[in-house]
This record gives structure tokens, sequence and C-alpha cells, in this order.
């Protein structure tokens, strides 16, 4: 059945579905391994917020899951701010470009990522269509499969040409850092149930009768 299908596909055709083909591949490829990636970063991450907590946990400051839990949630969303800022300014950069370019041209529902006049000049496109025939002998025939833009450069685009690569990039980032305070806060809640488990369990351990050498108030962390 498939090589009936072959035979009747013009060369133009397979050479098209063969880069098709070829493109979902590396999408899966690519997709695959930023899936991978980002588990490890959402693993390194995680381990940050032990970091965080590690001198007031070693030093007895804090004494149990709640204040841990407490003192964790404060370092890590400070951190988040502290990383967030970067890719929200990229984006802010990006608003405002967009806002001057509208109002230079008087368009308001400009798409920067335009095939036409934004940032989409820069990338191939494809226009096609698959006719379904039901005859055994020419069951899917692409007749229609041309490129529908080659990247090319206008000047009426630079608007798109700076506003959404700004975009992306600040997006992309800001998943990341997203993605990195999710880690710390599943983390953070692993190492509430695990760090004080054998001082529950076992009452006479140091550090249950020896809670806060220090004698600060773990409620002012």
């Amino acid at each position: 059945m498939i090589n009936l299908i072959l035979v009747t596909l013009s060369e133009n055709d397979k050479r098209i579905i063969f880069a098709l083909l070829i493109g979902i591949i590396l999408i899966i490829a690519l997709v695959g391994y930023l899936s991978y990636l980002l588990v490890r970063l959402v693993k390194w991450q995680g381990r940050k917020i032990e970091t965080l907590t590690a001198d007031a946990v070693n030093t007895k400051v804090i004494i149990d899951p709640k204040h841990l839990r407490r003192y964790g949630t404060k370092k890590n969303w400070a951190m988040y701010f502290k990383q967030a800022i970067p890719p929200l300014i990229i984006a802010a950069v990006g608003v405002i470009v967009l806002i001057i370019r509208n109002s230079i041209y008087n368009d308001f529902s400009y798409n920067p990522f335009s095939i036409e006049n934004g940032f989409g000049t820069l990338i191939f496109t494809f226009k096609f269509s698959g006719e379904l025939t039901g005859n055994e002998y020419d069951l899917i025939r692409f007749s229609k499969i041309v490129v529908d833009n080659y990247p090319h450069f206008i000047p009426e685009a630079w608007g798109g040409y700076v506003v959404a690569p700004c975009f992306m990039v600040s997006g992309v980032w800001y998943f990341l850092v997203a993605s990195s305070l999710l880690g710390r806060t599943i983390h953070l809640e692993i190492l509430c149930r695990n760090k004080f488990e054998k001082e529950m369990i076992n009452p006479n351990s140091p550090q249950s009768q020896n809670p806060n050498p220090n004698n600060q108030n773990p409620n002012n962390l």
C-alpha cells in the first residue's frame, strides 16, 4: 500500500514529505532533550533550597517543619523575584518598542510575528494540502505543497525584528524561572517532611534536647 501511494506522488511531493519527516523527528528529539534539561533544572534548583536554609537548620535556629517551611518559602520567593527581573525587563522593552512602532504607523493591530511585515519574514513557511481520493492506488496526493515564504528582510518589519525576539527570549527565560520556583517549592516540602523525621521519632536526640542553643525565636524568621 505504501509503495502504491509513493508511486502516485511527484518528486517534489516526496522531497517535501521527506523534509517534513526529518523536521518532525528533529522536533521530537529536541522536545525530549529539552524535557530532560527541564527535569535536571528542577532538581538542581530544588537542591538550592537546602543551601538557602542550611545555616538556620544547622545552627538549630529552625527547630520544626513549620518554621522550616515558613523560612524556606521566604527565601524561595526572594530568589524568584530576583531571577524574574531580567526576563520582565526584556518583555517590557518589547512592549515599549511595540507601542512606539504602532504609534508611528498608527497600526495597533500589528502582529510582530507576521510573515508579511513582522519577524515571520525571516523564516520558511509552507502551504500544503492532502487530497483524500478513496482510491487504493491514489490514496493521498499532496498536490499543493509550496514554500509560502522565503527568509527575507524588509525595513517595515523592524518592529517585529525587535519585539518578537524580546517576547520569545523573555518567555523562555521566565518559564525557566517559574520552573525553578516550582522545583524549589517541591523540594522544600520534601525537606520539611524528612529533615526532622528522626528527631520526631526519637525525642532523646541531641536536637530535641537542645533545640535552640542561640536562644533565637524561630517566629522571627
